[in-house]
């Protein structure tokens, strides 16, 4: 699922447009490339897979660190149970590193709200997965996840978080509303740091 906004200095009047199911494909994001988009929000699986990670050496990432990192999309089952997937066809694996090659200098925030999608290769020089593939691409801020989260609390996480935002709370302050938000349901367990203590800020702070 994919949620993309046209630019718009003020979000007064939001212009979104979603791509659901079946439309939501790795073609669909990479089209968003050079649209001066402002606001994208990902709502799909992520990966990342580490060079110890054998198990997986059957999707045939490479070794290069940032193709061990990405996001799925529609069709990507096909190459997960092994159909042969011609390489003019995108394959619903979208790396790190073709992530790298796209623009999106006009991006103000990438909110990837899947599993894992802060993780990656840590090298002496930083760490390489999809937060190095975006921020090379030219987006502002991300909102990512460090490990597997939980949807009916990030759903409750996200609609806050934008609401937040949207009535003029800084992006760091509008998370950190979300997530005492999230916190405060004790009855529903969501005290428990694994329900909002996942999502972090990279470049976040205005």
């Amino acid at each position: 699922k994919i949620l993309s906004i046209i630019d718009n200095a003020d979000f007064i009047r939001l212009q979104a447009k979603a791509y659901l199911g079946k439309t939501g494909t790795e073609t669909s994001f990479k089209e968003l490339s050079n649209t001066n988009q402002r606001l994208i929000h990902v709502a799909s699986h992520g990966y990342f897979y580490s060079e110890d990670d054998a198990d997986f050496d059957f999707l045939e990432l490479g070794d290069h660190p940032m193709n061990r990192s990405g996001l799925l999309f529609a069709g990507a089952d096909n190459k997960w149970f092994g159909e042969m997937i011609p390489k003019e066809i995108d394959d619903g694996f979208l790396t790190a590193l073709e992530i790298s090659n796209l623009d999106f200098r006009n991006l103000e925030l990438i909110v990837l709200s899947a599993c894992e999608t802060g993780k990656g290769n840590i090298k002496s020089d930083g760490v390489f997965g999809l937060q190095r593939g975006f921020k090379m691409a030219g987006a502002n801020s991300l909102l990512m996840s460090l490990w597997k989260v939980d949807d009916a609390a990030t759903c409750e996480l996200m609609t806050e978080f934008y609401r937040n935002w949207m009535n003029g709370k800084s992006k760091h302050d509008a998370l950190e509303l979300a997530k005492e938000s999230v916190r405060s349901q004790k009855e529903k367990g969501w005290d428990n740091p694994k329900y909002w203590a996942a999502f972090i800020l990279l470049d976040g702070l205005d």
